[in-house]
């Protein structure tokens, strides 16, 4: 590897699979170098990544891609490393108001949350005349959309999804209240990345071999082009619905708190997507830079990392570290699989572990359990070079749906 992108900190591990380099940072060492190597090889071994990838503390193997992962690219776009929910993201916002001046109204608003906000695989039985007439339905994806998945997307405009998606109202350590919320692109991105996916094949001069494992775009087709653009607008869909997810929600704290101006605290929202591709410069050279549950934050951006259900969260602030190409972890990341947790995770332990919790789920999510998750504590650790924490937030109502 060139010297330019040499690194040396305690919490940061260079491992090699097949001549490539996987830089991974955490505090507990290279750690499960095996399924790294596993995992990464088929892309090593393709050659598209250019310098190298950086593994945040948080990853884990998802369902369709490594989470957790930069993966730079000089001349290849990568669908499938961003996964199928292109866009999804977490917003947060600190509110002009303190725990006490809600403290007989947790319940309240968690009923009104889950009226207004439609979790799982819910949607919102009414449109709304603000979601009706919002610019984002004038424009066109290029990749073709049947009418019918329009008009289900108008519908789940606004609406959180399941998994670990989850809105959260918490308190920092002055009292003061925070709102986060962590949401996606629902199936828009899922049918976007699969018709680029199946059209990318029939390119000219596509190695089908080398395509059927690392799904591939050279970055100056028109395919590619075309897929950048509705990936955009795909991220601006997820971003736009949360952002309505977060005004419905600061109009219910409004209920009880009349005060409140709903408006005027979203001026001051944190919102950063965590599962796209942008044409960034680094270490002097234009790449393509996917992240997938990573985020970018800047020297001096803020942004959130948020812990499993019932932990900590953090507001954090970018160190500007190019040698994680600005990035740094998601959240808590994943330590079991959704079936390991439902057998191993208790009811007790699940109920001990939200004590102090108001929670409105739409079900016993043993799944989404904090023993499901890596301890955030260590996550932040682990890149202690790339953000510093400017608050760290505890939960004190939870509306989740599976």
């Amino acid at each position: 590897m060139d010297r330019k992108y040499h690194y040396t900190e305690k919490n940061v591990h260079d491992v090699d699979v097949a001549g490539m380099t996987v830089r991974l940072w955490s505090a507990e060492g290279a750690e499960g170098r095996a399924i790294i190597k596993r995992l990464f090889e088929p892309i090593a071994r393709a050659g598209f990544v250019q310098p190298y990838v950086a593994l945040m503390p948080d990853w884990h193997p998802g369902k369709d891609a490594v989470v957790g992962c930069v993966v730079p690219s000089r001349e290849v776009l990568l669908p499938s490393v961003i996964g199928g929910d292109i866009g999804c993201g977490v917003a947060a916002v600190r509110l002009p108001l303190c725990e006490a001046d809600l403290t007989d109204s947790w319940e309240p608003i968690g009923r009104r949350l889950r009226e207004v906000i439609p979790v799982g695989s819910a949607y919102n039985s009414v449109v709304t005349d603000r979601v009706r007439t919002h610019p984002l339905w004038e424009k066109e994806l290029r990749a073709p959309v049947s009418n019918r998945t329009l008009r289900k997307l108008v519908r789940q405009f606004g609406s959180l999804g399941g998994g670990n998606h989850f809105l959260e109202v918490q308190k920092d350590h002055e009292e003061r209240l925070w709102v986060m919320l962590h949401s996606g692109s629902r199936y828009l991105g899922v049918q976007v990345r699969d018709w680029y996916v199946e059209r990318g094949v029939d390119q000219p001069g596509i190695d089908k071999r080398l395509y059927a494992r690392i799904p591939h775009l050279p970055a100056d087709s028109p395919l590619a082009a075309d897929y950048l653009a509705d990936m955009r607008l795909v991220v601006e869909f997820a971003r736009e619905s949360r952002r309505e997810m977060m005004l419905r929600t600061l109009e219910v704290i409004q209920e009880q708190s009349p005060q409140l101006d709903a408006v005027g605290v979203m001026r001051e929202m944190i919102d950063i997507s965590h599962n796209y591709v942008a044409r960034e410069e680094h270490f002097g050279e234009a790449l393509f830079v996917h992240r997938k549950g990573a985020i970018h934050v800047g020297k001096g951006q803020k942004g959130s990392v948020p812990g499993s259900m019932g932990t900590e969260s953090f507001v954090i602030e970018g160190r500007g570290n190019e040698h994680a190409f600005y990035s740094c972890a998601h959240g808590g990341g994943r330590a079991m699989s959704r079936g390991e947790a439902m057998r191993k995770v208790s009811r007790k332990d699940y109920e001990q572990s939200l004590q102090g919790v108001v929670c409105a789920h739409s079900d016993l999510l043993l799944d989404e359990a904090p023993e499901a998750y890596k301890d955030i504590r260590v996550v932040m650790r682990g890149q202690a070079d790339l953000v510093k924490t400017l608050y760290v937030l505890a939960p004190v109502l939870s509306v989740k749906g599976r």
